[in-house]
């Protein structure tokens, strides 16, 4: 469990399992990818066994959900293309200095050149897999799967589970979209502050996901607060 004094600093999070930090982006760093890209990411780096039916885990139960995860991403089917690329530009923001590459059983961070004798190697396997999605969770505040949305593939496992990633990415979109047809969850916090508090809105682009939610939640705790003080003023019990 990470203190909420560094998550809230900003500062790079130590993974101590990998030997690497890990960096925080700023909602303006993730403009480079969109918020639909960093939302589908954050949802496949945060995939769990736990969230299939028991038939499916116990058919899964000799594979870790790193395992599982990889081999999903390693099909070609043009959705799972895309959740690959999403998942490459998210590990990207967390890990600039690093190339990500996608194996077998394991994610390999890759500073410098490989055929060099100084080549920087770092690894998220199976065994330090867990305690990168929890440090994933806090950072950007991600939300467990609700029970009724738990996935239920079935025959080909990869192409099912795949399929589910599909259906949760809609639902995420429906849950997340603008008026336009957009995700802008981050967009909204922003613009929100930014006229609630008369703040300028540069200074909260600048601001990490957790931040962002952070005061965007102790904005909310105000707002509701002057409302029933001006209510018990105007008389309402």
């Amino acid at each position: 469990m990470l203190n909420d004094l560094l998550l809230l600093s900003g500062n790079d999070i130590p993974f101590i399992e990998a030997q690497v930090n890990i960096h925080q982006p700023s909602i303006k760093e993730i403009a480079y990818i969109g918020e639909e890209s960093f939302f589908i990411g954050c949802e496949i780096l945060n995939f769990t066994k736990e969230s299939l039916s028991m038939e499916d885990r116990q058919q899964l139960q000799e594979f870790s959900d790193l395992e599982v995860l990889l081999s999903i991403l390693q099909g070609n089917l043009t959705q799972t293309k895309k959740e690959k690329t999403c998942a490459t530009l998210i590990l990207t923001l967390m890990f600039p200095d690093y190339q990500i590459h996608f194996g077998e059983k394991e994610i390999q961070l890759t500073k410098g050149n490989i055929d060099d004798l100084d080549v920087e190697i770092k690894v998220i396997n199976s065994k330090n897999f867990n305690s990168f999605q929890k440090i994933l969770s806090q950072m950007f505040n991600l939300k467990p799967m609700k029970p009724e949305e738990t996935y239920n593939p079935g025959g080909d496992m990869a192409r099912k589970i795949a399929q589910k990633f599909e259906e949760r990415k809609r639902k995420l979109a429906e849950q997340s979209k603008s008026s336009e047809g957009k995700i802008n969850i981050l967009c909204r916090y922003v613009s929100i502050l930014s006229v609630g508090q008369q703040k300028d809105m540069n200074d909260l682009l600048n601001y990490t996901v957790y931040q962002l939610f952070d005061e965007f939640q102790r904005y909310e705790l105000k707002m509701q607060a002057d409302f029933n003080f001006q209510a018990r003023m105007a008389g309402a019990k």
